[in-house]
């Protein structure tokens, strides 16, 4: 207990000097604005403690007998979530480049579905490159989840995970539509302000951190081990 408490207060505090770092960086005449890199890896360092705090919190609330032994589910939970961890990032890339105007239109980037020069620009630099990423890890976080579910429905007898598997898949719907409307509404961004994409985009944001956490519940689920 204590030791997951000492480890809290620390994933806390580099998170704070993450987020001054990145700030700092903007300080100054030159550049105004902080590198997408560097947000990326503040958001992600935000997504680590929060996703520790549920698992500390899970481990007080939930006892052993709520425990799922399903080693192919459990593997497959652990896959969908650092496929959820590259999305995320790739998702900071976008707020960061603001690489939603370059391409606003949907099923389509601007025409085409794959850019002629994906393999000709960086997949950290390229505003293009980066949407391309962004698109691809959604359709397959989707298929993903819907696997997961198809064959969670398939365990019995586990309480928790019939009340709570439809989160996973009915989350990861709304944030697809949410990206679809962030998209096409990209070009009605308001500067220093708020309007129909900014909140678009913070509800976007806001569900993708919720689909984490319910994939991080459920991964909390099968911790009961290998068996089959």
């Amino acid at each position: 207990m204590i030791s997951k408490l000492v480890a809290l207060f620390l994933l806390g505090a580099a998170q704070g000097l993450i987020g001054w770092i990145m700030v700092k960086s903007g300080l100054n005449d030159d550049n105004l604005y902080v590198s997408h890199i560097r947000l990326a890896i503040h958001f992600i360092s935000a997504l680590v403690l929060i996703g520790f705090t549920l698992w500390f919190a899970l481990s007080l609330l939930i006892d052993e007998t709520h425990y799922i032994f399903n080693n192919s589910l459990k593997w497959l939970t652990a896959g969908i979530i650092l496929i959820l961890f590259a999305q995320l990032t790739y998702g900071a890339f976008m707020a960061g480049m603001k690489a939603a105007t370059v391409a606003p239109t949907w099923p389509s980037i601007n025409g085409d579905y794959f850019p002629e020069s994906i393999w000709k620009q960086s997949f950290l630099y390229n505003s293009i490159n980066i949407h391309f990423v962004h698109r691809m890890l959604a359709y397959i976080i989707l298929i993903l989840i819907g696997i997961w579910f198809v064959k969670a429905s398939s365990i019995k007898d586990y309480p928790l995970l019939s009340k709570y598997r439809f989160l996973p898949v009915l989350l990861v719907a709304v944030q697809i539509v949410l990206g679809i409307f962030c998209l096409v509404t990209a070009t009605m961004q308001v500067r220093n302000g708020f309007g129909v994409f900014e909140y678009l985009a913070q509800a976007h944001q806001l569900v993708a951190m919720f689909l984490l956490m319910s994939m991080l519940f459920m991964l909390f689920l099968f911790k009961g081990g290998s068996k089959v």
